[in-house]
Parts: C-alpha cells; structure tokens; sequence
C-alpha cells in the first residue's frame, strides 16, 4: 500500500499521506522520517473523534481541517480512511483526481488483507500440515453441479493460501479425514465470486462428503494431489 500512498504524495503540496482504520489502528504510511510513528497515531485518534462527531461516514467524503501552517485532510474509504498532511495552497481538484484513484486501488488492497485474514483465521497449519474445514455452498443446485463432475471448490484466496503453503501451484487436491480414516484426491474449481464467509474452507458436495464421511464445520487436511 505505500506504493499507492507515495503517489498521493507526488501531488504538488502533500507533505504526507497514511491509511488508517476506522478504530484508528496504523496499516500504513508515507510521511518523512522526522514525523514518528506515535505522532501520527495521536494525530488519528483526534481526527477520528472530529470526524465522528461531524457524522462524516453519512454526510462528508473529504473532511479539510486547516491550520496556520497547514491543512489535513482526511478522506473515507471502504473499511479505512486517508489521512493527509498538506500545504495551505494545495490545489484540492488535483488532489481529488489522484485520491479517487487511490481510494480504488486501496480498496482492492483492503479486500484483499481481509480475505487473506479470514483464511488464516480458518486454517491450521503447522510446519508440514495445513488443515481447512469443510463447508458447504448456499446454493444447493451450484453444489450439486461441481459435486456430479467430482470436484471440489475453494474462493481464490484460499486458492493463493494453499499455493503458498505448498510452495507450488495445483489443479487437485487430497483430502483426508483422519478421525475416519478416509481420504481422496479431487480436482479442484477455483470460484472467484465466492463470499468471504467462505475463505480457508474446502467447499464439498454430498457426494464427496458422503465418500470422506465429513459434516459442515469438519476439519481435513489439505495436500497437493
């Protein structure tokens, strides 16, 4: 995300830029070295308090506090906000084109680290095992569609995850139920569309649950078959 954030620093006027939770936790920032880490999170927290008591999630998109010396700027996004430390002059229609910009791609970043912590959040793993549990899609007629052609699915974050672990890419997976001693090697469906409720899971049909002797919730470990 620093990528992103020295972008909006090369906007004629920007001193700084940092990307903040809602709760005012630090994810990241690009201010100069002499401005330190806690400087920045007390400077958040004050702003985090203005900003809510001017409601500014239901009726601001760019919050402008201006100083003497110069202006901060703090601007919402999905689950985070810019924070921006600037010069009096700095011309805000340029900014806003580049910080439109910023706000697309910080969003993706941001799906994508919370994607990735539900997957860890699921998953177990050891130094050699990673175990995932096994779920289900809402869908029933989905389900039962991969299921008939003998596949597995998983989202694509847990599809990068198990690459990862495995330190290899693979179009099959073995899974094995050690409490009852069944096991199978299944090709797998990588489903981009899938909600997040999914991430770290190993979606299975009935036919594949019955063959494992898996229920919903049940954990299996994961190989590369």
């Amino acid at each position: 995300m620093k990528d992103i954030l020295q972008q909006i620093n090369s906007v004629d006027g920007v001193i700084g830029s940092a990307l903040f939770t809602h709760s005012g936790e630090l994810l990241d920032h690009a201010f100069p070295a002499l401005i330190e880490t806690a400087s920045l999170q007390r400077a958040a927290a004050l702003t985090q308090e203005c900003s809510y008591g001017l409601q500014m999630s239901q009726t601001l998109e760019l919050l402008d506090l201006r100083y003497a010396d110069g202006r901060v700027l703090v601007k919402r996004i999905s689950g985070a906000s810019l924070f921006l430390l600037c010069a009096n002059n700095i011309n805000l229609q340029v900014l806003s084109i580049t910080l439109n910009l910023a706000a697309q791609k910080l969003d993706a970043k941001l799906a994508e680290l919370e994607s990735s912590s539900a997957v860890q959040e699921n998953a177990v793993q050891d130094d050699a095992l990673l175990r995932m549990s096994i779920s289900h899609l809402a869908n029933k007629q989905a389900s039962a569609s991969f299921d008939s052609l003998g596949m597995i699915a998983v989202s694509q974050p847990t599809c990068q995850f198990i690459s990862d672990f495995h330190k290899s890419t693979f179009k099959k997976l073995k899974l094995t139920n050690r409490t009852a001693g069944t096991s199978g090697t299944f090709p797998v469906m990588v489903m981009k569309d899938m909600g997040q409720q999914y991430d770290g899971t190993i979606v299975v049909g009935p036919g594949i649950e019955k063959k494992l002797r898996v229920s919903e919730g049940d954990k299996v470990e994961i190989d590369i078959g």
